[in-house]
């Protein structure tokens, strides 16, 4: 009877640890992450042995501080922030060695846009014009800034910090010159805007690139726009640079079982999750398994190497 009863107490422990409620650190609400996370949420919860997971508000360098830390499990962010944070590169103050991929979502490109009859034919060619790349601590406020500085254009720059809805108005009234920005691959104010005027896209010089894609790993290589019919009257398509939307984990609270368990619920109901994000429509389900330039999970990685996504 006691030996019955211990067993009895074992499984229940077993049972209490596996099911532990968990936090998600998402995205702000209006934001394309939020929807994602409520997705992923409501395919996660029905996981044997995951517990009730609560969203936490935040954002991509705070998630990263967060999940790296422990004070949430699960986040989503930015692979750039989710890589600086590891190697404990500005703005992190340490190394978060405990942070690890689960899996990789749909991308944000680095694009300049400006009027198609615009003088501005090349990149340098900002210099002496207006050009609005969001507000100040956005991830794109701070790559234009460091790009201007590589091409040696920064302090001729009049650069503008309003939110791209403002943004986008200000350009149609010929008030902006340029928007430097990072839309999905199916970003609605950009599918506005272009719906009204003719646009073209300003190539990043290629040794900027070459140089970005060396120094940082969390950066890919990308078309933009992917696909042709999109953005209707934008009139080129250009190679840029990216960087993907990442579901991360700490490693000390989500097991190595947990984290296969994560990925396969995720793939075997992508249906479900890809309504959340119009960008989706273009993702390719073995994209989930795409490096980023961190480590990936152990479970994570038994799974997609199970699908043939990765050797």
């Amino acid at each position: 009877m006691k030996t019955l009863f211990a067993a009895l107490v074992g499984v229940l422990i077993a049972f209490s640890a596996s099911a532990e409620n968990l936090n998600f650190a998402t995205g702000r609400q209006g934001g394309s992450q939020y929807p994602v996370s409520v997705a992923l949420l409501q395919v996660l919860e029905k996981i044997p042995g995951i517990g009730e997971i609560s969203l936490v508000p935040g954002g991509g360098t705070g998630n990263v501080i967060s999940v790296g830390t422990g004070k949430t499990q699960l986040g989503i962010t930015m692979s750039n922030d989710a890589v600086a944070g590891i190697e404990g590169q500005a703005p992190f103050k340490q190394k978060l060695s405990d942070l690890e991929q689960l899996l990789a979502l749909h991308a944000f490109n680095v694009a300049i846009i400006v009027p198609a009859d615009s003088n501005i034919k090349t990149f340098n060619d900002l210099a002496g014009h207006k050009v609005n790349s969001g507000p100040v601590g956005f991830t794109i406020n701070t790559l234009s800034r460091k790009i201007y500085a590589m091409t040696g254009i920064e302090s001729k720059v009049q650069q503008s910090y309003l939110q791209v809805g403002d943004a986008v108005e200000q350009f149609k009234d010929g008030h902006i010159d340029a928007l430097f920005y990072a839309p999905s691959d199916w970003y609605g104010p950009f599918i506005e805007l272009a719906q009204s005027r003719n646009l073209r896209l300003i190539q990043l010089p290629r040794n900027v690139m070459d140089t970005l894609l060396k120094e940082d790993p969390s950066f890919i290589e990308k078309k933009f726009p992917l696909q042709a019919g999109i953005y209707k009257n934008l009139g080129n398509q250009v190679d840029t640079l990216a960087n993907r939307n990442l579901i991360v984990a700490n490693k000390k609270y989500i097991t190595e079982q947990q984290a296969y368990d994560i990925v396969k619920a995720v793939a075997d109901n992508w249906d479900k999750v890809a309504l959340s994000e119009p960008s989706f429509r273009l993702f390719k389900l073995p994209e989930l398994a795409q490096s980023s330039g961190m480590p990936i999970a152990p479970g994570a990685l038994r799974y997609f190497r199970e699908r043939g996504w990765v050797k």
